[in-house]
């Protein structure tokens, strides 16, 4: 029987991602590419507790010295989202939307696998512009949470690269 590591490789594989892994990391990576931004992928596995988790790391990153209104905003957002969430280093600045994925006997449910997929990459697609508006303005998080609800919406198209 092989690993969850094993079946999420698998699963990737059948879907046609390219998939990469940097030399001592066991981290897969792949590129992501949507009608508002690209960006890149990280799928992290852990055998032992058996959850796949899905990052769509955002292609911005958040200065200094608006961290803290951007946290603001992401945990506004993170209220209204029912699979997943937004995190920010406050170090760095990156900024991750995250889901994940439970896997039984070492082996992922490929639909469970590809809702979450989905799901993760239209939520950042949906959201990277306001993320963006955020970070290069001096917009207040409600404000910016009320445009992010009423003005733009997942396009759901995207491919792997």
């Amino acid at each position: 029987m092989g690993t969850l590591t094993d079946s999420v490789e698998q699963y990737f594989a059948k879907e046609g991602w390219d998939l990469t892994r940097s030399a001592g990391e066991s981290a897969l990576r792949m590129g992501v590419s949507t009608k508002n931004a690209r960006w890149q992928c990280v799928v992290s596995v852990d055998d032992e507790d058996g959850v796949v988790f899905f990052h769509s790391v955002c292609p911005l990153k958040a200065p200094p010295q608006c961290r803290p209104r951007l946290a603001e905003f992401l945990m506004r957002l993170n209220r209204t989202i029912y699979l997943g969430h937004f995190v920010m280093d406050f170090e760095s600045g990156e900024i991750r939307f995250e889901t994940y994925v439970h896997g039984v006997n070492g082996t992922i449910d490929n639909n469970a696998m590809e809702s979450s997929v989905n799901q993760n990459i239209g939520t950042m697609d949906k959201h990277v512009c306001s993320i963006a508006r955020v970070i290069s303005t001096e917009i207040l998080p409600a404000d910016a949470m009320t445009q992010a609800l009423t003005g733009m919406a997942s396009s759901g198209e995207y491919r792997y690269n």
